[in-house]
């Protein structure tokens, strides 16, 4: 093992300054990620061969699977940059350690913006989104309660402003995502406070562009689906589930880590407990948005806003709907309410696996009622697209462990992450 010196200081004080040489539980992983990568391709491969042959012989699924799979994806690494920005935004010192996992998970936003294609052709081939057909229309629909909606929408969703909207949606995210990434490792080879200064001025833009963005994003893929419904907290639900969603999968990647004997001595169970606070305290914000929504709408009782609930009472949709509230925050709820259970591994992977898990099954019950509107009805491509779409991501983050130190190793507050302890009850 190459051993590393270090220059110890109190709690607060003086740095932790690395070396060239690291020692092997932070120094990239190189090579010895090699078998991770290879069976992550394998997995990307065969994915990517069903979701093929569900193009060819059932495009209509496809393309609401496929958009299933993209936004739980691309929901996750959103959330992944917001606890990249938000650590800078607090100036946050116990987090050090646990940055670079969801610096790394950013590195998905690129390819995540090359697979976006199939869904613009999702869209203009009229298998995806109604509002195209809506809006293709050349003279509004005469005495039709959506004639108002027509003119606006007519505008809207035109496919020059759609797809400069969606440019530059990508374009913030990939922007602040890789200067980010760019200014750590950087840091990692120069030291000092000054780029950590840098980092901190630009985050909180970034964090008002991401939410901004974030809800945007959400209207024109997700709540348009239904193209003549609207709810104003819909960003908020979409971004909230995300921001959970990466926590949780930082979380797992962290415990993999630990269990290859990697991160022992820099992430202990005392960051991890904390991150478990959060992932608790966002199932609760999540289920504060979700019955936000459902009771205003419920209490309006304005037409335009509950067919989005009717047409999820339909069938076996309906005992989803029941079902989502009890999964998707009852369960983790009282699973993570115990302080030991937030310190035990195991627990603590059950518990975060179990919040990505329901939360593809949130955007599920989000985007496949549109398609299979009579009751539930659950295709292989479901299980392909978000299996392919998290593949990515999870590669994405692989390769960013073989590239850089597995924390930033040279930043100014490390030695507040190294020995960090919880307060006792």
């Amino acid at each position: 093992m190459t051993t590393a010196t270090t220059t110890d200081g109190p709690a607060n004080g003086p740095p932790l300054t690395y070396p060239p040489g690291l020692p092997d539980d932070v120094a990239p992983m190189g090579e010895k990620a090699a078998g991770t990568v290879r069976m992550l391709l394998v997995v990307l491969g065969v994915a990517g061969v069903v979701l093929i042959a569900g193009a060819v012989v059932a495009p209509r699924q496809f393309f609401h699977s496929y958009l299933f799979g993209y936004v739980l994806a691309l929901d996750v690494t959103l959330g992944a940059l917001f606890w990249v920005l938000i650590h800078h935004v607090a100036d946050a010192g116990w987090s050090v350690g646990l940055r670079r996992v969801f610096e790394n998970i950013t590195r998905a936003l690129p390819p995540l913006a090359l697979l976006f294609f199939p869904v613009v052709i999702g869209i203009y081939s009229g298998n995806l989104h109604a509002w195209y057909e809506f809006i293709a229309q050349p003279e509004p629909p005469a005495g039709s309660h959506e004639l108002h909606q027509w003119h606006v929408k007519h505008l809207y969703y035109a496919a020059p402003f759609f797809l400069l909207r969606i440019a530059i949606y990508f374009g913030v995210w990939i922007a602040y995502a890789t200067a980010m990434r760019r200014w750590s490792a950087r840091q990692d080879e120069v030291g000092g406070a000054g780029l950590t200064r840098t980092m901190q001025w630009w985050a909180p833009s970034g964090v008002l562009l991401l939410g901004l963005t974030a809800t945007f994003f959400a209207f024109d893929l997700l709540m348009s689906l239904q193209y003549s419904w609207f709810s104003t907290i819909f960003g908020v639900y979409f971004w909230a589930g995300g921001i959970r969603g990466s926590l949780s999968m930082g979380v797992l990647l962290v415990l993999a880590l630990r269990a290859g004997g990697y991160l022992r001595h820099t992430i202990t169970m005392e960051h991890l407990h904390d991150a478990a606070k959060l992932m608790f305290g966002f199932t609760v914000f999540w289920a504060y948005i979700a019955f936000s929504q459902y009771f205003l709408i419920w209490y309006g009782n304005v037409p335009e806003e509950t067919q989005f609930y009717l047409l999820r009472r339909n069938g076996a949709w309906y005992e989803a709907s029941i079902l989502l509230p009890v999964v998707n925050f009852a369960v983790p709820f009282f699973l993570l309410l115990p302080r030991a259970n937030k310190r035990n591994p195991v627990t603590l992977a059950v518990a975060a696996g179990w919040i990505l898990l329901t939360h593809a099954f949130d955007l599920y019950w989000q985007v496949l009622p549109v398609l299979h509107q009579d009751t539930v009805h659950v295709h292989w491509l479901d299980v392909a697209a978000p299996v392919f779409m998290l593949a990515v991501v999870v590669l994405s983050a692989v390769w960013g462990f073989r590239q850089v130190p597995l924390i930033p190793v040279r930043d100014a507050r490390l030695n507040e992450t190294i020995g960090y302890e919880n307060e006792t009850p």
